[in-house]
């Protein structure tokens, strides 16, 4: 089995370039070129590996940025090759102890990578979290979309759903 994953990772050594190069990229636009960042994609003993690395302290903040940069390089891929849907969505735990100007980076980073690809990045935050980001240079308006909350009787839900 591992000779076979190890072959087919050799014919398609043009598409794990293309996923390293991304995730490099990403990672690097986060944290600056200094930051070794790669993507190790090998034949295990019993199946495919796949490990992200940023290098760190091994933060948590880091850690889920390493998330981060490997979800948005997946749903890219995705995209880009025609095998999957055209957006990412991330809850607001992926920020939960993220350095506030890697939070505003990440924002950035989504809103021009999703632009220049054609998809859609979606997240929840909650306002004070995104409040950091803004103070760090993030402009959020052109990019929330507020739910529409209502309590009449007939006409009253979330998104058109009654509950």
């Amino acid at each position: 089995m591992q000779q076979a994953v190890t072959t087919d990772l050799d014919e398609r050594a043009e598409q794990t370039a293309e996923a390293t190069l991304l995730f490099s990229r990403y990672a690097q636009r986060l944290y600056g070129q200094g930051r070794e960042a790669y993507l190790a994609i090998e034949a295990g003993p019993n199946s495919l590996q796949v490990r992200p690395h940023i290098h760190s302290d091994d933060s948590r903040g880091i850690g889920n940025m390493v998330i981060f940069c490997f979800d948005l390089t997946v749903a890219v891929l995705a995209h880009r090759h025609g095998r999957g849907p055209d957006f990412l969505i991330h809850d607001s735990h992926l920020f939960d102890g993220v350095d506030a100007r890697q939070l505003a980076a990440a924002l950035s980073l989504a809103a021009d990578v999703t632009q220049d690809e054609g998809l859609q990045y979606i997240a929840t935050f909650n306002t004070d979290d995104l409040d950091k980001a803004t103070r760090l240079g993030f402009e959020p308006g052109p990019y929330i979309r507020r739910p529409h909350l209502r309590d009449e009787i007939d006409t009253g839900g979330l998104f058109g759903f009654r509950f």
